[in-house]
């Protein structure tokens, strides 16, 4: 854990500023995309067909939050 945090770091020195961001809807269809075959739809293939990098998909893929009500 603390190695792959390290290692993020210097990729990331400024922290995680993506250049393209993606819409909650295109979020959602990632994930169900993933869900629905992970064989099929990895991690660079999704990267590839929404035209983000392997590093935003993977954290897409891990993230759990859901935006409240409110916002």
């Amino acid at each position: 854990w603390a190695s792959h945090r390290a290692s993020l770091r210097a990729r990331f020195p400024d922290g995680w500023a993506p250049p393209r961001k993606l819409s909650r809807d295109a979020m959602a269809g990632l994930r169900s995309l993933h869900a629905l075959d992970p064989e099929t739809f990895t991690t660079p293939v999704l990267a590839e067909k929404f035209r983000v990098s392997p590093e935003a998909v993977r954290r897409i893929l891990r993230s759990k939050w859901q935006p409240t009500k409110e916002q």
